[in-house]
């Protein structure tokens, strides 16, 4: 079985949320992106696809000691030549190689466009039985390409997954997903090929290992250039303007000789403040 993972590079959201509670975060003259007075807010991965790619290392395990072998997976990336980092991150926690399609346009890149790279990256590799991607993007949270990326592939999709199984092989083989949904669980399956857009549901991902961060160094990303698998832009949509909303942090100790103590304080200061009045 070949897995493909699709990651994405995106900022540190944390690094995003404090420089704007700190102030220090603005748009720059074109509105389009951001300004951090020569700060630097670091890029990490997308959370949502580190879980995908614990998702597929899950699999993997399923398999059992002895037919690790017998699953194999890929971790894709579309961007700058900075994506690698991400790249090598999915080969630290375990994915056997990865691609990264160099996209000059990457800043202006909508779901569309990446979608289409992505897409075509997968269609080189020839063989692939399951691809994975995260819910959404921690960035602009927009969703759209696990539902492109299934359109051009021409298989089923499935969202929100927070648990991802494999039930049978060969030509038999489908996807077991169990869906996060705001009314419950939901459990489905599809024929493979399939895409599977996992969700935070899924836990906590593996940490790499030194073995793994070791092999990562060793193995760099294949690379891809974006203009031999998509001629022109085709983007369908476009930034128009970026807004830094106001943020404002408020933070009150509430001291005590003990837990009960503070509890009390608590009480006390949310019952002055009217919390509790009829």
């Amino acid at each position: 079985m070949h897995i493909v993972i699709c990651a994405k590079q995106v900022l540190d959201p944390e690094g995003v949320n404090g420089y704007a509670l700190w102030g220090r975060l603005g748009v720059d003259e074109s509105g389009r992106s951001f300004d951090t007075g020569g700060s630097t807010i670091p890029h990490i991965i997308n959370a949502y696809d580190e879980q995908a790619t614990e998702a597929a290392l899950r699999i993997r395990d399923d398999a059992g000691e002895g037919n690790e072998g017998d699953v194999r997976i890929t971790a894709i990336a579309s961007g700058d030549p900075a994506a690698a980092d991400v790249l090598k991150r999915c080969v630290a926690m375990g994915a056997d190689s990865s691609v990264l399609v160099v996209d000059p346009e990457v800043a202006v890149a909508d779901g569309f466009r990446t979608a289409k790279l992505l897409a075509a990256a997968i269609g080189e590799l020839g063989d692939v039985d399951l691809v994975l991607c995260g819910r959404q993007g921690s960035d602009y949270d927009q969703g759209a390409v696990p539902a492109v990326l299934a359109e051009l592939l021409g298989s089923p999709l499935v969202t929100l997954a927070s648990d991802v199984r494999i039930d049978g092989n060969g030509d038999g083989a489908a996807v077991r997903v169990t869906r996060a949904l705001p009314e419950g669980e939901e459990l489905v399956s599809a024929p493979l090929p399939a895409v599977v857009s996992v969700s935070n549901e899924l836990g906590q991902a593996r940490y790499p290992s030194s073995r793994g961060m070791m092999a990562a160094r060793r193995n760099p990303p294949a690379e891809r250039a974006a203009a031999d698998l998509l001629e022109g832009d085709d983007a369908r949509v476009e930034l128009m303007r970026l807004i830094v909303p106001d943020v404002q942090g408020h933070c009150e100790v509430i001291d005590g000789d003990s837990p009960e103590a503070k509890a009390q304080a608590l009480m006390a200061l949310l019952q002055g403040q009217g919390m509790f009045d009829e």
